[in-house]
């Protein structure tokens, strides 16, 4: 027996894949990933002495002695020159001249919508075929698309293949939308390799994770709101009862918190507003936001509006609108009444009866135009939240706050307005004057020949 008889005392695996297989007697076989032998390496030292295998955190291989003393030594164990050392006398060599990749990172978050691109290159002798071999293990809940570049000179090959990782699945107009949400998000696990492997190659494989679903460190914000660069300070005010969805009994009185509201926008009633959503993550800002999304007042206001009609955006039949999606789920909070798990497009003649289409579309993206409206005859403080719609976009349930504050002078009565409404006055005042002028004659006409009393006649005796 190669280990005349020893049990194994210890198996180590450094950064670089060798894996050392240390006996009771001190004699160490070695191996790599990715081979199936192994090899016996020189000894270093007596059957006897008490050593163990360690690693510095520098990567350099050492044994630990414990000797009979009672004392503990070091000593440095050369294992790159042992394995050459053996691979000379066994003719070992390594089928290629180098493997690399971008792979940059061990653990990938993949979002609805999204791709992910790497490539991985392999450079060896003419003639021997060689190719890199991608290995996914977990839920089959990706798929891939392989681009493979070939060149060749001076004796040598060099392959290189252009892997992308993407989701190919509509969650739109689904009856089950969370649990196919679920069905297809996971942890996938991904290694790349060499197709041929020899203890004398340099660690080749990379193996990455891929998590499909929602980053917890996304978000969204509307740009040009900040709860950082303003200063916040908290006030009340009261939204008059008509301008209230429900339209309750009673004024409702609002505690504006600016910490967690923000600074809000002061706008002229005459201003219209388009939010221009935008996503970031931990390392800052990522891109603007295109799809499709929804606001509402969360104190409940609904005196505004948007200047798009569903015939302007183009429908075919009746959007969905914050009004009919209440009626259709009134055990629902407003905030969950509407959202991408519900959402319905209307530029189909086969989702819906066509109906009214001058209606307000109440559904924004940065490229429709639709923009919010104020109402002219008084001012006031909402406190907006916005949804991303697009059950298309993310796995995240994307929403973000802004407030908006209206101002400017309520409009006066048109001079020509009041000038007609004098005239009418006065023409009605004269009508009347000249009526009753005449009603009086016609009744002084009537008496002035005949006395109001007729004087009672006496009889003669």
């Amino acid at each position: 027996m190669l280990s005349n008889d020893s049990i194994i005392h210890e198996v180590f695996i450094d950064y670089y894949g060798n894996i050392l297989i240390k006996m009771e007697n001190n004699v160490i076989f070695h191996s790599k990933i990715n081979t199936r032998d192994v090899v016996k390496l020189h000894l270093w030292t007596n059957n006897t002495t008490r050593a163990f295998i360690l690693l510095s955190t520098s990567g350099y291989t050492y044994f630990l002695y414990a000797l009979d003393n009672g004392t503990i030594q070091i000593q440095d164990y050369p294992l790159s020159l042992e394995i050459r050392s053996v691979a000379f006398t066994t003719k070992d060599k390594c089928p290629y001249m180098a493997f690399h990749n971008n792979v940059a990172r061990v653990f990938y978050f993949l979002d609805k919508g999204e791709t992910l691109t790497l490539w991985t290159q392999i450079i060896y002798p003419e003639n021997t075929g060689l190719y890199v071999v991608v290995e996914s293990y977990g839920p089959k809940i990706l798929e891939e698309s392989h681009d493979i570049s070939f060149e060749a000179a001076f004796g040598h090959c060099t392959k290189t293949l252009t892997i992308t990782f993407y989701q190919n699945v509509d969650y739109e107009g689904l009856y089950d939308y969370f649990e196919m949400q679920h069905n297809n998000t996971g942890l996938v696990m991904v290694q790349l390799r060499p197709s041929e492997y020899s203890k004398t190659c340099p660690i080749a494989q990379k193996v990455f994770q891929i998590a499909v679903g929602c980053d917890d460190k996304k978000f969204i914000a509307v740009k040009g709101f900040s709860k950082k660069e303003c200063h916040h300070h908290d006030f009340s005010y009261v939204i008059e009862k008509s301008y209230l969805r429900h339209q309750p009994s009673k004024n409702l009185k609002v505690r504006y918190i600016g910490k967690k509201y923000g600074c809000p926008l002061r706008l002229d009633f005459t201003e219209k507003f388009q939010p221009v959503i935008q996503l970031f993550d931990d390392n800052g800002y990522v891109k603007d936001v295109g799809a499709n999304f929804i606001v509402w007042e969360i104190h409940g206001r609904d005196d505004y509006s948007f200047n798009n009609t569903m015939a302007q955006s183009g429908c075919l039949h009746e959007a969905q609108t914050w009004k009919s999606m209440i009626e259709l789920n009134k055990h629902l909070p407003l905030e969950e009444v509407w959202g991408p798990e519900n959402y319905i497009h209307c530029f189909s003649y086969a989702m819906g009866k066509p109906g009214d289409l001058d209606q307000p579309y109440e559904i924004i993206n940065s490229s429709n135009g639709n923009h919010i409206f104020w109402p002219l005859g008084h001012s006031g403080m909402y406190v907006f939240r916005v949804k991303i719609l697009d059950p298309n976009y993310s796995f995240c349930n994307l929403t973000a706050m802004f407030a908006i504050e209206t101002f400017g002078l309520i409009p006066s009565p048109s001079v020509y307005l009041v000038a007609a409404f004098l005239f009418v006055l006065m023409l009605l005042f004269f009508t009347i004057l000249i009526l009753s002028y005449f009603q009086y004659v016609k009744i002084y006409r009537q008496y002035i020949y005949k006395p109001l009393h007729n004087p009672r006649k006496h009889k003669k005796n």
